[in-house]
Protein backbone atom coordinates (compact mmCIF):
# COMPACT_ATOMS: atom_id res chain seq x y z
CA UNK A 1 0.00 0.00 0.00
CA UNK A 2 1.52 3.49 -0.85
CA UNK A 3 2.14 5.87 2.31
CA UNK A 4 -0.27 8.34 2.63
CA UNK A 5 1.59 11.65 3.08
CA UNK A 6 -1.95 13.15 4.04
CA UNK A 7 -2.85 10.83 6.98
CA UNK A 8 -4.07 12.09 10.46
CA UNK A 9 -1.95 12.02 12.93
CA UNK A 10 -3.40 14.13 15.68
CA UNK A 11 -6.43 13.96 18.32
CA UNK A 12 -9.16 16.84 18.32
CA UNK A 13 -7.03 19.01 20.25
CA UNK A 14 -4.24 18.79 17.79
CA UNK A 15 -1.75 16.35 20.19
CA UNK A 16 -0.14 13.51 18.51
CA UNK A 17 -1.49 10.15 18.31
CA UNK A 18 1.63 8.53 19.83
CA UNK A 19 1.51 5.29 18.10
CA UNK A 20 0.46 6.56 14.70
CA UNK A 21 2.74 9.61 14.67
CA UNK A 22 5.50 7.34 15.13
CA UNK A 23 4.90 4.67 12.75
CA UNK A 24 4.26 7.80 10.13
CA UNK A 25 7.21 9.65 11.11
CA UNK A 26 9.38 6.09 10.94
CA UNK A 27 7.64 5.17 7.30
CA UNK A 28 8.56 8.36 5.91
CA UNK A 29 11.34 9.05 7.52
CA UNK A 30 12.61 5.00 5.54
CA UNK A 31 11.33 6.33 2.07
CA UNK A 32 13.16 9.32 2.65
CA UNK A 33 16.63 7.20 2.95
CA UNK A 34 15.61 4.49 0.57
CA UNK A 35 15.31 7.14 -2.11
CA UNK A 36 17.48 9.25 -4.64
CA UNK A 37 17.93 12.22 -2.14
CA UNK A 38 18.37 10.10 0.56
CA UNK A 39 20.79 8.30 -1.45
CA UNK A 40 22.65 10.41 -2.76
CA UNK A 41 23.10 12.11 0.90
CA UNK A 42 24.78 8.83 2.51
CA UNK A 43 27.43 9.39 -0.49
CA UNK A 44 28.37 11.88 0.99
CA UNK A 45 28.74 10.74 4.21
CA UNK A 46 25.66 12.23 5.66
CA UNK A 47 23.33 10.09 7.79
CA UNK A 48 19.92 11.36 7.48
CA UNK A 49 18.31 12.33 10.90
CA UNK A 50 17.63 15.81 10.99
CA UNK A 51 14.43 15.50 8.89
CA UNK A 52 13.00 13.09 11.49
CA UNK A 53 13.73 15.62 14.38
CA UNK A 54 12.15 18.28 12.41
CA UNK A 55 9.10 16.16 12.03
CA UNK A 56 9.20 15.28 15.30
CA UNK A 57 9.46 19.22 16.47
CA UNK A 58 6.60 19.88 13.98
CA UNK A 59 4.47 17.45 15.49
CA UNK A 60 4.95 17.67 18.91
CA UNK A 61 4.79 21.92 18.88
CA UNK A 62 3.10 22.79 15.85
CA UNK A 63 0.80 19.81 15.40
CA UNK A 64 1.61 19.63 11.88
CA UNK A 65 3.26 17.29 9.76
CA UNK A 66 4.68 17.99 6.41
CA UNK A 67 2.65 18.61 4.09
CA UNK A 68 0.73 21.34 6.13
CA UNK A 69 3.90 22.63 7.56
CA UNK A 70 4.24 26.66 6.64
CA UNK A 71 7.66 28.24 6.00
CA UNK A 72 7.42 30.03 9.27
CA UNK A 73 6.97 26.77 10.88
CA UNK A 74 9.59 25.73 9.56
CA UNK A 75 11.84 28.94 10.81
CA UNK A 76 10.19 28.16 13.92
CA UNK A 77 11.45 24.89 14.05
CA UNK A 78 14.94 25.76 12.71
CA UNK A 79 16.23 29.07 14.17
CA UNK A 80 14.04 28.56 17.50
CA UNK A 81 13.87 25.17 18.29
CA UNK A 82 16.65 23.27 16.63
CA UNK A 83 19.26 25.84 18.63
CA UNK A 84 16.94 25.84 21.84
CA UNK A 85 16.17 22.26 22.46
CA UNK A 86 19.44 20.18 20.45
CA UNK A 87 22.38 20.12 21.92
CA UNK A 88 24.82 20.11 18.98
CA UNK A 89 27.84 21.53 17.45
CA UNK A 90 27.58 24.52 15.23
CA UNK A 91 29.91 22.84 13.15
CA UNK A 92 26.42 20.39 11.87
CA UNK A 93 24.65 23.57 10.72
CA UNK A 94 25.60 22.73 7.42
CA UNK A 95 24.92 19.48 6.94
CA UNK A 96 21.38 19.99 8.94
CA UNK A 97 20.46 22.29 6.10
CA UNK A 98 21.53 20.42 3.58
CA UNK A 99 19.30 17.45 5.04
CA UNK A 100 16.78 19.41 5.09
CA UNK A 101 16.81 20.67 1.66
CA UNK A 102 16.88 17.07 0.35
CA UNK A 103 14.08 15.93 2.33
CA UNK A 104 11.76 18.86 0.70
CA UNK A 105 13.24 17.96 -2.30
CA UNK A 106 12.07 14.54 -2.20
CA UNK A 107 8.69 15.65 -0.75
CA UNK A 108 8.46 18.02 -4.06
CA UNK A 109 9.10 15.28 -6.52
CA UNK A 110 7.84 12.00 -4.70
CA UNK A 111 4.63 13.27 -3.03
CA UNK A 112 4.19 16.78 -5.14
CA UNK A 113 3.22 18.86 -1.59
CA UNK A 114 2.12 22.20 -2.32
CA UNK A 115 3.91 23.49 0.39
CA UNK A 116 7.62 22.13 -0.74
CA UNK A 117 8.70 25.40 -2.93
CA UNK A 118 8.05 27.79 -0.29
CA UNK A 119 10.09 25.50 2.56
CA UNK A 120 12.85 25.11 -0.21
CA UNK A 121 12.92 28.95 -0.19
CA UNK A 122 13.84 29.26 3.69
CA UNK A 123 16.46 26.82 3.26
CA UNK A 124 18.70 29.32 0.96
CA UNK A 125 22.06 30.02 1.19
CA UNK A 126 21.59 32.47 4.50
CA UNK A 127 19.97 29.37 6.33
CA UNK A 128 23.73 27.59 7.16
CA UNK A 129 24.78 31.28 8.27
CA UNK A 130 21.70 32.15 10.58
CA UNK A 131 21.88 28.39 11.67
CA UNK A 132 25.45 28.40 12.60
CA UNK A 133 24.98 31.84 14.73
CA UNK A 134 22.26 30.53 16.72
CA UNK A 135 23.57 27.73 17.59
CA UNK A 136 26.99 29.38 19.15
CA UNK A 137 25.15 31.70 20.76
CA UNK A 138 24.48 29.93 24.12
CA UNK A 139 21.61 32.73 25.39
CA UNK A 140 19.45 31.05 22.74
CA UNK A 141 19.82 27.72 24.50
CA UNK A 142 16.64 26.36 26.61
CA UNK A 143 17.36 24.95 30.14
CA UNK A 144 17.99 21.48 29.39
CA UNK A 145 20.26 21.76 26.52
CA UNK A 146 22.67 24.53 28.64
CA UNK A 147 22.67 21.87 31.19
CA UNK A 148 23.68 19.84 29.14
CA UNK A 149 25.92 21.85 26.83
CA UNK A 150 27.60 23.32 30.06
CA UNK A 151 28.17 19.43 31.61
CA UNK A 152 29.86 18.34 28.42
CA UNK A 153 32.32 21.57 28.65
CA UNK A 154 33.25 20.39 32.08
CA UNK A 155 33.88 17.07 31.00
CA UNK A 156 30.93 15.08 31.75
CA UNK A 157 29.95 11.87 29.97
CA UNK A 158 25.82 12.47 29.54
CA UNK A 159 25.46 9.66 26.77
CA UNK A 160 24.36 7.58 30.40
CA UNK A 161 22.84 7.87 33.01
CA UNK A 162 25.57 7.35 35.51
CA UNK A 163 26.76 10.61 34.20
CA UNK A 164 23.99 12.42 33.77
CA UNK A 165 23.55 11.77 37.49
CA UNK A 166 27.28 12.79 38.31
CA UNK A 167 26.67 15.80 36.26
CA UNK A 168 23.72 16.88 38.30
CA UNK A 169 25.20 15.76 41.76
CA UNK A 170 28.02 18.15 40.83
CA UNK A 171 25.75 20.84 39.87
CA UNK A 172 23.30 20.98 42.55
CA UNK A 173 26.88 20.55 44.91
CA UNK A 174 28.53 23.46 43.25
CA UNK A 175 25.47 25.69 43.92
CA UNK A 176 24.44 24.86 47.26
CA UNK A 177 28.29 25.55 47.87
CA UNK A 178 27.87 29.25 46.14
CA UNK A 179 30.49 28.02 44.07
CA UNK A 180 28.58 27.55 40.56
CA UNK A 181 26.45 29.64 38.31
CA UNK A 182 23.05 28.71 38.23
CA UNK A 183 21.66 28.05 34.44
CA UNK A 184 19.72 30.77 33.56
CA UNK A 185 15.91 30.70 32.48
CA UNK A 186 15.26 31.31 28.58
CA UNK A 187 15.24 35.36 28.17
CA UNK A 188 17.00 36.66 31.36
CA UNK A 189 18.91 38.94 31.42
CA UNK A 190 20.30 39.78 34.83
CA UNK A 191 24.55 39.88 35.91
CA UNK A 192 24.24 35.71 36.38
CA UNK A 193 22.69 35.04 33.13
CA UNK A 194 25.20 37.50 31.32
CA UNK A 195 28.24 35.62 32.96
CA UNK A 196 27.04 32.17 32.28
CA UNK A 197 26.24 32.57 28.86
CA UNK A 198 29.47 34.72 28.53
CA UNK A 199 31.78 31.63 30.38
CA UNK A 200 29.83 29.18 28.36
CA UNK A 201 30.66 30.76 24.79
CA UNK A 202 34.69 30.97 25.78
CA UNK A 203 34.95 27.62 26.83
CA UNK A 204 33.11 26.44 23.21
CA UNK A 205 35.38 29.38 21.28
CA UNK A 206 38.39 27.82 23.19
CA UNK A 207 37.53 24.29 22.24
CA UNK A 208 36.76 25.05 18.79
CA UNK A 209 40.21 27.18 18.28
CA UNK A 210 42.24 23.79 19.83
CA UNK A 211 40.29 21.63 17.23
CA UNK A 212 41.54 24.03 14.11
CA UNK A 213 45.10 23.54 15.66
CA UNK A 214 45.22 19.43 15.34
Amino acid sequence: MAFDIYQQVFDRDGLPLEKKARRYLDQLMELFVQSAEGQKLLSEGIEPGWASMMMDFGMNYLSVTPPHMTPDGLREILFDLFPRKVSTSADEAEGIVRELQAFWTFLQREYHVANAAACLKVLDEKAARELKKKLSDPSTFGIAKSFVMMGQERGFDLSSEEGINEWMATYNAELAAGAGLRIPLPGERDPNAHQFHSRLKRKKDRRNRNRKKK
